[in-house]
């Protein structure tokens, strides 16, 4: 009978173990930036790309935000974070704070109205990546709110803009 030698971590020689690495699901950029506002002591990180997105009342304004969510999920919040585009237009000091010391900014908008990045560029920001779902993935827009078509092609493509921000 052959032995098999295993080590602390659980393996046996001759086997692999696949290990997952766990990218952070905290969306831990606004409670951070509002604690350096008020000056209480945070541990520094990196600013991540944030990400705003029109949720509006049509399929791809819906996906806009089902996606952007997948998107950060699979990038890591390590990496950016989502946030509240009416708070952008309300004026809230915590979310513009967040978006002028952020990495860089990534609008998503559903359809060529493109009300994120108009509210965006009216507020005096100017994202570096701009997407529109229905112009640039060729996504028709319908008015079914439960639709999740497309959602993995949406998600990869939001992806792929937060990548390009980030590495910059």
């Amino acid at each position: 009978m052959d032995k098999k030698f295993g080590c602390a971590c659980g393996s046996v020689e001759g086997e692999t173990k696949k290990v997952e690495i766990q990218k952070p699901k905290d969306n831990w950029y606004l409670p951070y930036m509002d604690k350096k506002k008020k000056g209480i002591e945070v541990e520094e990180k990196k600013s991540p790309v944030v990400v705003f997105y029109c949720a509006g009342a049509s399929n791809v304004g819906q996906s806009t935000m089902l996606s952007s969510v997948k998107a950060a999920n699979e990038v890591g919040y390590d990496k950016t974070a989502l946030l509240c585009l009416a708070s952008i237009s309300a004026g809230l000091a915590n979310i513009t704070n967040g978006a002028k010391n952020a990495k860089g900014i990534v609008a998503v908008d559903g359809c060529p109205m493109s009300c994120s990045m108009k509210t965006l560029e009216k507020a005096g920001f100017n994202p570096e990546e701009h997407i529109i779902i229905s112009k640039d993935l060729n996504v028709p827009k319908n008015f079914d709110l439960n639709s999740s078509t497309d959602l993995e092609m949406i998600k990869d493509a939001v992806v792929e803009k937060i990548n390009k921000v980030y590495d910059k």
